[in-house]
């Protein structure tokens, strides 16, 4: 199944289109991409009121996003809008234009959705494991903030601090210059302050930033220091170095600070702003540096669809759904399962797939597969350096409910192999096993080493592979959204048991994919929209 997710923010609007798989509770990016519309441009959440023009960019955008959607093989769409359309008193005209122009449903999310949507999104595609992180979102209108661990938030709250909203408010007429910075900072310190008192009460190990504001911030700090990397998910700020450039761009003006390497056109004359208070909630919750996140309240959207329909194959009463709900509940009962076990699976699911023609392996053991990479990492919770033998023994003895027998040796058996040495006439597993189960250890357990090596870094880095056999090599064409060097090296490393199984070597390229498809370059910037008087 295809679900296309369309954000309607008040900077932006974004889509994403992923294809899920409810039974494995796993997902793959097939498109994304955004328009710059600027919905809360000129005066419009000072007014509460979209202007027209606002509204024909925004139902355009819209429109094309569902028809790229559609044509992608999206069977549902799913939109949400937030700040810009929940404060203006004309929504109800704009979500009338846009269910006519192309027959989508706008769902306006009230804050506390939103910020609980951002958690999921954020949670599920960032390896928290046991820490609990505070979240904090920089949107046009408004800004959210989450605390949470990996399954749940504790707190969510919002409040009416944009980068947008702020430019308008203190930015937009350049002539009040320092003065009108100053006043944007007392501003924002008074609105943060509340807050950060509140969150004192939490005892937060990470703190996580997602945003355009954010990413922008990434790719300059990047651009300055010449850190080598191509993606901003997981980089991290350190706030003495978001004041550097927040004391560099205020002395710049718009067009001047377009030209500051890493600098988001688009970008350059709400950055300020955002960065404002960026620098506010570092410094209001004590903390010297943040990490940056590019899941945010899209992958949210996909995530609460997915978990939607994984709890209706449950009432269903699906067969494989219950078998992986017992690999899901072992793996969560020993604190191991997030995004990394879940994104591993994903990866061998692709491999598993691709590499048919030559293994002839059958459905139930593609099950098998999934269900160990799901449980791979549970040994963990007894001691890290042995943890595939520890996850074996863990296996063989919990008694997954579902599973016959001889799946279970198999999934105990994947586990043992999944890292150091691979299968020995020395290992009892080894020498115990029939050929027929052989040929799966080294075939599956080929599979699920190279998969856990893709994904090196647990950041979700190979976003997807393709696969091609030929008499002599496995070639990987890896679409990834970053430099994957670690991941390849972590994934040949790990390769011996899958040459050893198909008598072939393994080699690979890559391919960026999966970042914005589409982006604007001359979408107009808020001081162009002013200067065509385009706000209406």
């Amino acid at each position: 199944m295809l679900l296309g997710a369309i954000d309607v923010g008040t900077n932006s609007i974004h889509l994403i289109v992923v294809e899920l798989d409810p039974r494995f509770g796993t997902s793959r990016t097939i498109l994304k991409a955004r328009e710059m519309v600027r919905l809360g441009g000129g005066d419009a959440l000072a007014r509460g009121h979209l202007s027209k023009k606002a509204v024909q960019r925004g139902v355009a955008a819209i429109a094309k996003f569902a028809a790229a959607a559609r044509a992608a093989g999206a069977s549902d769409i799913r939109a949400v809008a937030t700040s810009a359309v929940r404060e203006s008193s004309n929504r109800e005209e704009f979500l009338a234009a846009v269910r006519a122009t192309c027959g989508v449903v706008v769902d306006v999310l009230d804050d506390v959705e939103e910020a609980r949507l951002i958690h999921l999104g954020v949670s599920r595609g960032y390896p928290l494991g046991d820490r609990v992180a505070c979240i904090f979102d920089i949107g046009g209108g408004s800004t959210e903030f989450v605390v949470g661990d990996a399954d749940r938030a504790f707190y969510l709250h919002s409040v009416r601090a944009g980068s947008l909203r702020l430019y308008d408010e203190f930015l937009r007429d350049e002539s009040a210059g320092n003065i009108g910075y100053k006043a944007l900072e007392k501003h924002v310190r008074a609105t943060i302050s509340p807050v950060a008192a509140q969150l004192a009460d939490y005892r937060f190990d990470t703190l996580i930033g997602t945003s355009g504001t954010v990413l922008g911030l990434a790719a300059l700090d990047v651009a300055e220091t010449g850190v080598s990397t191509q993606r901003s998910h997981g980089y991290v700020l350190r706030l003495d170095r978001v004041r550097a450039l927040q004391k560099t761009m205020i002395k710049l003006g718009p067009i001047e600070r377009r030209k500051m390497p890493g600098m988001n056109p688009r970008r350059s004359d709400i950055i300020v702003a955002g960065t404002a208070i960026v620098i506010a909630v570092m410094e209001a919750l004590g903390r010297e540096e943040l990490v940056v996140s590019e899941r945010a309240l899209r992958e949210g959207i996909v995530v609460d669809y997915l978990e939607r329909n994984i709890a209706i194959a449950r009432k269903l009463g699906n067969e494989q759904t219950r078998r992986f709900d017992a690999a899901l509940g072992l793996a969560r009962h020993f604190g191991e399962l997030g995004a990394h076990q879940y994104h591993v699976g994903s990866l061998a699911l692709q491999m598993f797939d691709g590499l048919s023609e030559l293994h002839r392996f059958e459905p139930a053991d593609r099950d098998a597969l999934f269900a160990a990479a799901i449980v791979h990492d549970v040994g963990r919770a007894i001691a890290i350096s042995a943890h595939h033998k520890h996850g074996a023994y863990i296996v063989r003895n919990a008694g997954l409910a579902g599973w016959r027998p001889e799946e279970v040796e198999l999934i105990a058996a994947l586990v043992r192999y999944h890292r150091k040495s691979p299968p020995k006439p020395a290992h009892v597993e080894w020498a115990n096993a029939t050929p027929a189960l052989r040929r799966k250890i080294e075939g599956l357990g080929g599979i699920l080493r190279v998969a856990d090596g893709l994904d090196r870094r647990r950041l979700s880095v190979v976003s997807a592979l393709n696969l091609s056999v030929s008499a002599t090599t496995i070639d990987f064409v890896l679409e990834t959204t970053q430099d994957a060097r670690s991941e390849i090296d972590g994934a040949r490393f790990k390769g011996d048991l899958l040459e050893r199984a198909f008598g072939r070597t393994l080699a690979f390229t890559t391919v960026e994919r999966a970042g914005y498809a589409t982006t604007f370059d001359n979408e107009p910037s808020v001081a162009e929209i002013d200067a065509a008087s385009l706000s209406g």
